[in-house]
Parts: C-alpha cells; sequence; structure tokens
C-alpha cells in the first residue's frame, strides 16, 4: 500500500516544515509500501489541517474523504488542533500526526474490507522504531 501523508497545511505555510514530522511520513511511506490492507485500497494520501479555529470556523480547511479509481486510492483531509500542534515539541508533534493518521484511516477502513486492525498494529511498529 502506498501511504503519503503531507507536512500539516496552512501550519507548513506559516511555520514551515517540521523536520521530525518529515522524516516521521517518510519512514512511514517506506515501511508501508509492501504492505497490503485491502484488496481495492491501495493508495491513501492523507493532508493534515491545521489551521486557528477563526478559519475553521469561516468554512475553510474542511474534514473531507474522496475516492478515486473506482476506491483504490482515497485522498483524506483532516483537521488537526492548531493551538496543540503549535505549542508542541517536537516529539509531541510526531504523535499528534500519528494520531491524526489513525484518525484518517478510520474514515476509510469500511471500503475495500481494509485490514485496520494490522494496519494499527504496523503502523505502531513503525512508530515505535
Amino acid at each position: 500500500m502506498e501511504l503519503n501523508i503531507n507536512s500539516p497545511a496552512y501550519f507548513t505555510q506559516q511555520y514551515g516544515v517540521n523536520e521530525g514530522v518529515y522524516y516521521y511520513c517518510k519512514k512511514c511511506h517506506e515501511y508501508f509500501k509492501d504492505k497490503e490492507y485491502s484488496e481495492t485500497l491501495k493508495i491513501i494520501g492523507i493532508c493534515p489541517q491545521c489551521a486557528p479555529k477563526d478559519l475553521y470556523q469561516k468554512g475553510m480547511w474542511k474534514d473531507k474523504v474522496r475516492f478515486i479509481g473506482n476506491g483504490s486510492c482515497a485522498s483524506i483531509d483532516i483537521r488537526i488542533d492548531f493551538d496543540q500542534y503549535y505549542n508542541a515539541t517536537d516529539e509531541e508533534k510526531v504523535t499528534i500526526i500519528r494520531n491524526t493518521v489513525i484518525r484518517a484511516v478510520k474514515k476509510v477502513k469500511t471500503k475495500g474490507k481494509f485490514d485496520y486492525e494490522r494496519f494499527y498494529q504496523d503502523l505502531q511498529n513503525v512508530t515505535e522504531n
């Protein structure tokens, strides 16, 4: 499966890419490259969105899930609490991204008979190593 995790939208534009988050996302991409959790769903793209609450309240940066290619690809836009992420240490930012990936994948687990439990365990493994 191909797992693509972007650096948090808005936050990255304003403050730059966090190196720890970047390397964690890259590590996840490499780790999951040769794994398979569904006969249908082969690619998951996750775009965390980390913007101030007032932008969310204005209708910007909405959560979205889109399926492309007869369900073989999922694109997920998912919010992160801006204040929590902004005030987090580098290690805490990686934990927030990991938890965001878990929340995002839960949104697509019913499509394509996705083995969420095995994915979750593998994500725990990649995070611990």
